[in-house]
């Protein structure tokens, strides 16, 4: 079913927060001689490089505005997830989801009614979009730079790594690869109130569920997101076939941040949300022990970054404050009119001679000195 929407969901802290993240890397590119565009994928602003338009900033920040605690992870920690009530897992791997990873989230699902786990599929690349975007923004000349910075995105969208046909099959769906191409309808209960003619939302390989699922959002048949019920009595599974409506750049637009309001209504209200970055091969489960030594918490994000500064600011003022280092300081200026010196000076030099007799000699006389009593030895 087809619907048109006029109105309107922008929240003042989410347009400032996807402006933070678009100027950010607007800065970066116009800044150097050779366009720089941050694209790593399923991640939150990276320090020193500025937010990606394939991130996770804006989402989080719509969580947050929603009324929900937001953190990150990078692995599966059981004790940790104990007190999480959602998990949103961009998965920056091509492939399916290993048994290992499934099983822990369908026993984290099952412990307690009420958790969700959104899994965003990974074929979609928002660059090809940022340089078509920004391309009439430029000059004449910095348009064909554009251009040719869009046809390259392309093409390396397009020699994406293919995984084994072993790798595309899991519990929860199989990885079906077809031809890229935009939506062409909407159907589903969310599609209610979303305006197509304004969304631009790519279908590339689909997921399609390995047991009974709930079409929330489909095209053309195909579904866009689904949602699943690994047990009877526990929590539930959201897929979304890939972020075209979720990263960064794409919620730049006013009916996908519709659509993803939609997904954060989904896990209720109050929530302690946690956004899942994993790389090739998932994340890793339950990590062992290490051998406890303080330099691992330079490996902990974010705690080696922040005691980085920290290290680099000592550094600083140490070099600031040795007096080898540090800035060139006036001495205070000798008083040269001070007589009680040239007094210390003397008693200094008649202490190094070690004379008594002839310190005492120099003492001023007293005034009674001139009647010297005299006594004898018997007195």
């Amino acid at each position: 079913m087809k619907t048109a929407c006029t109105t309107d969901i922008s929240n003042p802290r989410v347009a400032r927060r996807i402006r933070a993240a678009l100027c950010g890397s607007l800065v970066l590119i116009t800044g150097c001689a050779e366009p720089i565009l941050p694209t790593y994928y399923g991640q939150a602003q990276v320090p020193l490089i500025g937010a990606s338009v394939n991130g996770t900033d804006v989402l989080a920040g719509m969580f947050s505005a929603a009324g929900h605690t937001v953190a990150f992870r990078r692995t599966l920690i059981t004790s940790d997830m104990e007190s999480v009530d959602a998990i949103v897992w961009f998965p920056d791997d091509y492939a399916a989801p290993s048994p290992d990873v499934i099983e822990w989230f369908d026993d984290w699902l099952a412990k307690r009614p009420g958790r969700t786990l959104i899994y965003v599929g990974r074929t979609f690349d928002a660059a090809p979009s940022y340089w078509r975007a920004m391309a009439p923004l430029v000059s004449a000349d910095q348009q064909v730079e554009y251009r040719k910075r869009e046809q390259k995105a392309k093409s390396e969208a397009a020699f994406w790594p293919r995984p084994k046909s072993e790798n595309l099959t899991c519990e929860w769906f199989e990885i079906r690869s077809q031809d890229s191409r935009a939506a062409r309808e909407l159907t589903g209960p969310w599609c209610q109130g979303i305006d197509l003619a304004k969304t631009d939302m790519s279908l590339w390989w689909r997921l399609v569920p390995a047991r009974m699922e709930q079409t929330l959002l489909a095209s053309d048949g195909e579904a866009i997101v689904g949602r699943q019920r690994p047990t009877a009595d526990g929590g539930q599974l959201i897929t979304v076939a890939n972020g075209s409506f979720l990263l960064n750049l794409p919620l730049a637009n006013h009916e996908h941040r519709k659509l993803a309001g939609k997904l954060i209504d989904s896990v209720g209200t109050s929530a302690r949300v946690v956004f899942l970055e994993s790389g090739e091969g998932g994340p890793p489960i339950d990590p062992p022990a290490t051998d406890g030594s303080l330099w691992r918490m330079f490996e902990a994000w974010p705690l080696g970054v922040i005691l980085l500064h920290f290290g680099v600011l000592g550094v600083i003022f140490c070099f600031a404050r040795w007096p080898i280092f540090g800035r060139p300081r006036p001495l205070p200026a000798e008083v040269l009119v001070d007589f009680g010196k040239h007094v210390a000076a003397v008693g200094e030099l008649l202490r190094r001679s070690k004379d008594r007799d002839y310190a005492l000699a120099q003492l001023p006389p007293s005034e009674d000195s001139s009647s010297p009593t005299h006594h004898s030895p018997g007195a």
